[in-house]
């Protein structure tokens, strides 16, 4: 009796952990399956590197600065020219979209303390007023990176320096004003600025004369920024052009100052420099 009670509990023993077999198997498989494809999950979000994210925060934010951009022109236009309907070719030019000739610039809106028209370089952001008869513009580069200021002013000559530099029948002048003395003046801002004036010259621009001014701040032979003052006559008063950017922006810089300059004119006169 007691062998075949034996017999009887192996015999069911052995049939449980035969039944048990394959239900342990299909588990372990689950098991597995479920960590591998969560593993997989894990790693579709794991496969951003930091340097993707910053590079993909750079690409946001340059979006919403030239988004911010496009509303200042197109706010700055609407103040200048109220009641006017604009084209759609017309609000793409004035939302500040580049045309297929890069060289070409955008017509900008005058500002009210400015009493000429000028065409405004496509990287130039839409005027603001920093000081009583100033007019500041914010100057960038082609991937949206602070490049520099461009300060517009008129030219008040104080009797000190007017009375340092006479004017002769020899003596140059721009607007009536001596080339020596609006020299004076960018060399008294150099040194207090801690800077040095590099060159000088005189130029044509659209048959305008322009006297240039060329300047450095930073340590001697290791320039930080460059500055360049641009002064010229329009409808009988003398105004300065200011730029201030890093030694690395000043080309460009540079040639968006020269393509103001050039198309500086009468207010209500047509701008010679967008025919050529």
């Amino acid at each position: 009796m007691n062998r075949l009670r034996v017999v009887t509990l192996s015999a069911l023993i052995l049939a449980l952990v035969a039944g048990g077999l394959p239900v342990t198997q299909s588990l372990a498989k689950w098991g597995r399956g479920a960590a591998v494809s969560a593993s997989k999950k894990n790693r579709k979000y794991r496969q951003r590197s930091r340097a993707w994210w910053r590079r993909h925060r750079a690409r946001v934010r340059a979006r919403r600065e030239r988004a911010l951009r496009r509303r200042q022109l197109r706010a700055a236009w609407r103040t200048a020219n109220p009641g006017l309907r604009q084209s759609r070719p017309e609000r793409a030019a004035r939302a500040g979209f580049r045309s297929n000739n890069p060289a070409l610039p955008l017509a900008a809106a005058r500002p009210a303390g400015l009493p000429f028209d000028f065409s405004l370089p496509h990287n130039w952001a839409a005027p603001r007023r920093t000081a009583p008869g100033e007019t500041t513009f914010s100057v960038r580069t082609a991937d949206g990176r602070q490049a520099g200021t461009a300060v517009v002013a008129p030219v008040s000559l104080s009797a000190a320096a007017a009375a340092s530099a006479p004017v002769t029948p020899r003596t140059k002048t721009v607007g009536g004003l001596s080339v020596a003395a609006l020299r004076r003046t960018v060399i008294d801002r150099m040194v207090a600025a801690g800077g040095w004036v590099t060159n000088d010259f005189v130029r044509e621009m659209q048959g305008r004369r322009v006297f240039v001014v060329l300047a450095q701040t930073g340590a001697p032979g290791a320039p930080a920024q460059s500055l360049t003052f641009y002064f010229t006559e329009v409808e009988g008063r003398v105004y300065s052009l200011a730029t201030t950017t890093p030694v690395e922006f000043a080309e460009p810089v540079a040639a968006g100052s020269e393509q103001f300059m050039a198309s500086v004119r009468p207010a209500g006169s047509r701008n010679l420099a967008t025919q050529k």
